[in-house]
């Protein structure tokens, strides 16, 4: 008997019933067809993912109680007077030891697990520690923090496409901003403008490249999901760029935005609508849903904002409270319909 999950199921179920609708199958084939698979029950399958969230979160937390405090890690270098160099070295040995591990087990077992993935948590933990060591060891450079951040970014991003990591690529996405924004500022010397922007156009700018990265790795051999990440991170960190914008303008400090009037930032409202609009056009035109929705979702929040920005004082608060409820209400019929169409 044909053993099947709760999705399985459902599709053939859906397919017989089709096919008795024109006629294709006799009722006693239909009965037939009915009887000859079972269904298994999968809900193990999301309680493993519940448990596997946990222990990250659970190792997050261990982490920043046992590292970040240095208070351990200054107990056994007292103990063995060990220098910040010396530490470095040993956790960056200890992440290619790591890293052979992670990659032994995947040439083993070449199909995904949660089990694997989360395997590479570590690495990325003892990669991030030995970078700070080093940089501690430096006096990072007289301040210029930004490129130790890249020098993590650059670690995770190679390890990422060689080792075939989700989490280790996701890891370089998020050291790069940080990397980013740390170097412009030390480029500028704290100011507020790198190149005549903003803190908020840069990464605009930011996210532009990754999204012109995202498409150069599209076209080469790479393990896919990277390619999906990048393009993810890429636009959401644009769209959201363009949302900071269209609220701050390229005003450089905060009292410089609360002295501007609302009327003057009103080209930049025109252009982030006019981004949410052009990623709802891109993505029907190309047919990728995380566009079509991320414009969505983004002009919506950009109608919120221009509300509070504008007509909070001078509308009824309840009848703006019931209109959010109908279109979260109607995004949620979207994402459902979506789901059930998938």
């Amino acid at each position: 008997m044909l053993t099947l999950d709760k999705r399985e199921a459902q599709v053939l179920q859906r397919a017989i019933h089709q096919w008795e609708q024109e006629q294709l199958l006799t009722p006693e084939q239909v009965g037939r067809l009915q009887q000859s698979y079972k269904v298994v029950n999968t809900d193990w399958q999301t309680l493993t993912l519940y448990i596997f969230i946990a222990a990250v979160s659970c190792a997050l937390m261990a982490f920043g109680s046992l590292v970040l405090d240095e208070k351990w890690i200054e107990i056994i270098r007292k103990k063995f007077s060990m220098t910040d160099g010396v530490i470095a070295l040993l956790f960056g040995a200890g992440s290619i030891f790591l890293c052979y591990e992670g990659w032994r087990r995947n040439r083993h077992q070449p199909l995904f697990s949660f089990n694997r993935e989360l395997f590479w948590l570590l690495p990325v933990l003892s990669i991030g520690v030995s970078v700070v060591y080093l940089g501690k060891s430096l006096q990072y450079l007289d301040g210029n923090y930004g490129v130790f951040w890249l020098l993590a970014t650059v670690c995770y991003g190679v390890l990422g496409i060689a080792l075939r990591s989700r989490l280790m690529w996701i890891a370089t996405l998020l050291c790069l901003v940080p990397a980013y924004v740390k170097l412009t500022y030390y480029l500028t010397g704290d100011a507020a403008f790198f190149l005549g922007m903003n803190l908020p156009c840069r990464m605009a700018l930011l996210g532009v490249l990754l999204i012109g990265m995202a498409w150069g790795l599209r076209q080469l051999k790479v393990y896919p999901p990277i390619k999906n990440i990048s393009w993810t991170g890429g636009w959401l960190l644009f769209i959201i760029s363009g949302w900071l914008i269209s609220i701050f303008g390229n005003c450089g400090t905060w009292e410089e935005w609360q002295q501007l009037r609302q009327i003057h930032l009103l080209q930049w409202v025109i252009v982030y609508s006019l981004q949410c609009v052009g990623m709802i056009w891109l993505g029907i035109r190309v047919k990728d849903d995380l566009l079509r929705d991320l414009g969505v979702t983004f002009l919506l929040l950009d109608l919120y904002t221009r509300y509070f920005e504008y007509l909070w004082d001078h509308t009824n608060k309840g009848l703006f409270f019931g209109i959010l409820a109908l279109s979260f209400w109607w995004v949620g019929r979207l994402i459902e319909k979506r789901m059930k169409r998938n």
